[in-house]
Order: structure tokens, then C-alpha cells, then sequence
């Protein structure tokens, strides 16, 4: 396996990604397309969690697909969006390009994100499946698609109250577009099928937000799984020791771990691995 960092850049804009890629195996006696997942990992739009980074990464890595970590845009001199937004395109553009060389099964690119990363991913799962949104955002400069999400207790609606943000200073930090400010009112009938979990008490995302957007997608007969386990902190990542705070058990939930599992039986069922 190599893991490689990796400098894109959009207009006048550098963002980072880094890549987990897998070998070929001899064994097969022939070339193998793996799948590819691309990981948004959390942080309140104020940092990356490294906890939803590699570890992440890595498991991916032992199911048989590629995985690319985006180091999305966050609260700062410029607003998350919409250059998060284009930061996911040109990511997908820039695997497309390189799929013969290193690999990639095109057809099968995932988009898994995190808590914040979730909601970068939300919202690509609906501007860019609309032609109309891909234009406005300036994403038709871009080559290639996404296949699935999974979304781990992502923020969906930011303007749910006693949820994250719950502050209209940081919201408007996110962005002032308040097209963007509801993930689920962008799902259309071209969106993605999804992998949804979330735990009924989490303190920070209500769980308002999952239901929103799997409900959507029902409507609109998009396939998708959705899993409310019954305990667990927001922010558990695996809920194992590998992703636990030293110290702290609050990290800890061998119940809510199971997602994983769940997760890449869903990709299976989907036919996106295996």
C-alpha cells in the first residue's frame, strides 16, 4: 500500500488530500479496478478531525477499496461553501483522471462523511446531481461522479434549534447562501443512494437531522439504510479503542461500532464492493 499527500488546487485556491492506495495482488494473475471512498471527516468546520481521517481510511483499505482523506475548506478568511463544494469536485475529477493508472473502478467512487464532513457530503449529494446547482456552483467544470454517501451523524439542517451550529454568527461563517443551509431540501431525484447512522443521543446533532434527510430520499425512492442505535456521544468515529480519547469510556460503544459492518454489508447489497 502507499499513502501519498497531495496538493490540488481550484482558481487561485490550494486545499489538500491524501490518498490511501492499494497494491495489485499477484495471486489474482490479473489487474483489479478497486473502489474508492472519499473521507470528510468532522470537526465543527473548525479542523479535521484525524480521528475520522486515517483510522477511517485504513479500514476502508481492508475491504478492498482505495480511500482519499479531503481536507475540506473551513471557518476562516472565506466561508466553507461554496468552495467545499468544488473542492469535492475536483477531488472526483482528479481520481477520474488517474483511474487506468492507479486502479480505479470509476463507476464505484463513495463519498463518507463525518459530523461536519457529513454535511459537506449532504450537500454534494444534492448540488451536484442537479444540473442546474453544478452550474451555479461552478462544479460542470468537472469530470466525474459519485456513486453512494454514507453519513455518519451529520449535520443536515443548520437551522435546526439547540443543534449545531445553533449560533447565526457561525452559520453565517458557513456560509450566508441560505440555499445551502438545509442539505435535505437539495436531495432530488437524481441524488445518490445513502448509508445513514446517527444515535439518539447525541448531544450536539439532533437526531431531527438523519430522519430529514432520510425521509427526503424516501420520498423520492432513492435507495437508502438508515440506523438510529439507541446510545452513544456524538463524535464516536469507530467507538472502539482505536478511535477512543485516552480516557475517556464516553468513547467507547461496542453497540454503535457495529456500523462499520453494517455499512460495507450495505455497499455489498448495493453491489459497490465485492
Amino acid at each position: 500500500m502507499e499513502t501519498k499527500q497531495y496538493n490540488l488546487t481550484i482558481s487561485d485556491h490550494d486545499f489538500k488530500v491524501k490518498g490511501y492506495w492499494l497494491d495489485q495482488v499477484d495471486d489474482f494473475g490479473q489487474d483489479v479496478d478497486y473502489p474508492i471512498v472519499i473521507i470528510c471527516p468532522g470537526g465543527g468546520f473548525t479542523f479535521h478531525s484525524q480521528r475520522e481521517e486515517e483510522p477511517i481510511a485504513l479500514r476502508f483499505n481492508s475491504y478492498g477499496m482505495h480511500a482519499v482523506v479531503l481536507e475540506y475548506q473551513l471557518i476562516g478568511n472565506e466561508p466553507v461553501y461554496p468552495r467545499a463544494l468544488e473542492e469535492m469536485s475536483k477531488t472526483i475529477d482528479w481520481i477520474t483522471e488517474q483511474a487506468e493508472a492507479r486502479h480505479i473502478d470509476k463507476d464505484k467512487i463513495i463519498l463518507a462523511g463525518f459530523s461536519a464532513g457529513g454535511n459537506v457530503v449532504a450537500a454534494y449529494n444534492g448540488v451536484a446531481t442537479n444540473s442546474k446547482l453544478r452550474q451555479k456552483y461552478h462544479l460542470d467544470q468537472y469530470q466525474g461522479q459519485h456513486a453512494a454517501v454514507i453519513l455518519g451523524y451529520p449535520v443536515i439542517d443548520m437551522t435546526v434549534k439547540g443543534s449545531f451550529p445553533n449560533d447565526d454568527k457561525v452559520l453565517n461563517q458557513i456560509t450566508a447562501d441560505k440555499s445551502l443551509w438545509k442539505a435535505q431540501e437539495l436531495v432530488n431525484s437524481q441524488s445518490k443512494p445513502a448509508f445513514v447512522w446517527q444515535t439518539q443521543t447525541d448531544e450536539l446533532v439532533k437526531v431531527v437531522n438523519t430522519i430529514k434527510y432520510v425521509d427526503r430520499l424516501n420520498e423520492l425512492n432513492i435507495p437508502v439504510e438508515y440506523h438510529l442505535f439507541g446510545s452513544g456521544i456524538h463524535g464516536l468515529a469507530f467507538g472502539t479503542y482505536v478511535t477512543q480519547k485516552p480516557g475517556k469510556k464516553k468513547y467507547l460503544n461496542s453497540w454503535t461500532a457495529k456500523w462499520i459492518e453494517l455499512a460495507f454489508n450495505w455497499l455489498q447489497m448495493m453491489k459497490f464492493l465485492g
